[in-house]
């Protein structure tokens, strides 16, 4: 699933597309996700998973170091940022998942909140890394973390968000 929504997005997934990439029947797979929805939430519960593990992997001790983690600098984390996308895609036009990413979204705030970021700041950071990400997708792999440090990193810098992070 994680291969089609990552490689092709939300118009190419499909019940019939997961089940011929996991060589298995379209049954198969409806017996778990009964939707495009259901696929693509489970799609983004999993990268989100492997993105927190990956994060708590790389022991970040600060705010800067952490939100690099979230650019997609590597082929992994390209993976996961494409399936971000295609989730952001769906929920812009799905109700409950629009929901599910107001949600998440408020979580991830108060978390940098939380972590000393002030809330106004929390919200542009967040924003900016949204759309950071974005721009890297479009860009070859080896231009990335020249567009970070010029964007990323220096909305960081700008904002004296140099936050050391609790263990």
């Amino acid at each position: 699933m994680l291969d089609v929504l990552a490689e092709h997005g939300v118009d190419r997934l499909s019940i019939r597309s997961v089940a011929q990439a996991a060589g298995i029947s379209p049954a198969q797979v409806q017996y778990y996700y009964r939707t495009k929805r259901d696929l693509v939430r489970a799609g983004f519960e999993y990268s989100s998973g492997q993105f927190l593990a990956a994060v708590a992997a790389a022991e970040p001790a600060t705010l800067r170091e952490l939100t690099l983690q979230w650019l997609p600098l590597d082929e992994a984390r390209e993976r996961r940022a494409r399936v971000w996308l295609a989730y952001t895609e769906m929920a812009a036009r799905d109700e409950q998942l629009a929901a599910e990413a107001a949600r998440t979204d408020e979580e991830l705030r108060q978390w940098f909140t939380g972590a000393g970021v002030p809330g106004p700041q929390a919200a542009m950071l967040l924003a900016v890394i949204d759309g950071v990400t974005a721009q890297c997708l479009v860009l070859p792999l080896p231009r990335r973390r020249e567009l970070a440090e010029k964007t990323l990193l220096a909305f960081l810098d700008d904002q004296n968000l140099n936050v050391k992070l609790d263990r």
